[in-house]
């Protein structure tokens, strides 16, 4: 078998959703202490600057254009309790505190890599 693990051949524990989260910038800490007392498998934060016109940025309810990109890698049975969790904790109903979506995983390239994400696996290399 090659190291590309096609993800409908896996069993439905493993199956993984990436949650996507956008806070103004200093929120991502807050973010990542929800995933990770979810049992989240792994946590990521990016630095990135909004370039969406304000009326968009408005619409959304991202006003400062600084934010804070968190990943989160997760079983797919657990992405929507974990969702509402991320809202109560940062209050996405009130405009500019930021916006989460999930979306499915596919398909990973390298075995390891998708062990790692399923199973917090490491080997030294």
């Amino acid at each position: 078998m090659s190291e590309f693990e096609k993800i409908d051949s896996v069993t439905s524990s493993e199956r993984l959703d990436v949650i996507f989260t956008i806070v103004p910038k200093g929120k991502g800490e807050a973010v990542t202490d929800v995933l990770r007392k979810n049992d989240v498998l792994e946590c990521l934060i990016f630095h990135g600057h909004g370039t969406a016109p304000s009326n968009i940025l408005k619409m959304l309810g991202l006003g400062a254009t600084d934010k804070e990109i968190v990943l989160g890698f997760t079983q797919d049975e657990k992405s929507h309790d974990i969702i509402k969790a991320i809202d109560k904790k940062l209050n996405f109903e009130k405009p500019g505190n930021g916006i989460s979506f999930v979306v499915p995983l596919q398909s990973v390239a390298g075995i390891i890599a998708f062990k790692f994400l399923t199973t917090n696996y490491s080997e030294d290399m």
